[in-house]
């Protein structure tokens, strides 16, 4: 435990730093992060004499940079990153994808995920650039069980306003927990976006504590599924000569990033892969367990 804290508080350390929300630089910015993230469970039944308690079977990372400059003669450029399980990482959109930058990045504690992106006229008027870290997480849930996941979430899109530029900025957080068939899910979204149709804002910033819960009132195991998202995505708008602003569609950048998860979502059922036992009072892999 002695050499393997001062790491994680370094990777930590790290990832706040990567992670600071962009000076107000001319141009546009967007950030959004998950972190602070812990784990609890309550007994439903506290007087059958069984423990409630959960285990982690596998939690798995993919994080994602990308840069659409088709518009003006570009290509569309992906930057995917897989890291082992239960690592963390970064993808970074490269110099040699255009102007502009975009930042993905997972820690090694469950739920840390975070991206951000920065661009500006030079982009090309209709390219667009984003980034996106998403983590997964397979547990079981035991009988007479209810799960508990607690953190923090941080959203935030900002642009300058001045002649000839207009950006659409989105930022989003979310998080959820489902069943293995997907038929039952409590999930969280929250998100901050700047509209080409709304010129005149300039920020918008969501940041707040939730508390997400899921109850295995059954008598066997319940294998669950944790997912937690960071997403922001700048577009630079074209403007006319008279100052008007021709919206670019956005559903191919949805596209993208679906495909992205279907991917994600296929590769990442590694379940039972060596399963760690936690109980209600600690957490070896995150640190206390908190109701």
């Amino acid at each position: 435990m002695k050499t393997v804290l001062p790491a994680v508080l370094l990777t930590l350390a790290a990832l706040t730093t990567t992670l600071a929300s962009p000076s107000a630089a001319a141009g546009a910015n967007g950030a959004s992060r998950i972190d602070n993230v812990t784990l609890g469970v309550i007994d439903l039944t506290p007087d059958n004499f069984e423990r409630a308690d959960y285990g982690i079977n596998d939690l798995n990372a993919r994080l994602m940079a990308y840069s659409n400059t088709l518009n003006n003669g570009g290509s569309y450029s992906q930057f995917a990153v897989w890291p082992e399980p239960f690592m963390g990482g970064q993808a970074q959109l490269p110099s040699s994808a255009g102007p502009g930058t975009a930042v993905a990045t997972a820690s090694i504690a469950v739920g840390n995920v975070a991206a951000r992106a920065a661009a500006d006229t030079a982009l090309g008027a209709g390219n667009s650039l984003g980034a996106d870290g998403y983590q997964q997480v397979a547990l079981t849930l035991a009988p007479h069980s209810l799960l508990t996941v607690g953190g923090d979430l941080f959203a935030q899109a900002r642009r300058t306003v001045a002649p000839g530029e207009n950006y659409s900025v989105f930022s989003w957080a979310s998080i959820s927990i489902s069943d293995t068939d997907g038929t039952t899910v409590t999930e969280l979204d929250r998100e901050s976006a700047l509209r080409w149709d709304d010129p005149g804002a300039t920020e918008a910033t969501r940041q707040e504590r939730f508390l997400l819960a899921f109850a295995n009132p059954g008598e066997s195991d319940l294998y669950l599924t944790l997912s937690f998202l960071a997403y922001t995505d700048i577009t630079v708008n074209p403007v006319d000569a008279g100052g008007g602003v021709a919206p670019v569609p956005e559903p191919a950048t949805w596209a993208t990033l679906l495909a992205g998860l279907a991917l994600t979502g296929t590769l990442l059922r590694r379940r039972l892969r060596g399963q760690c036992r936690h109980s209600d009072t600690a957490s070896s892999f995150n640190g206390p367990a908190r109701v």
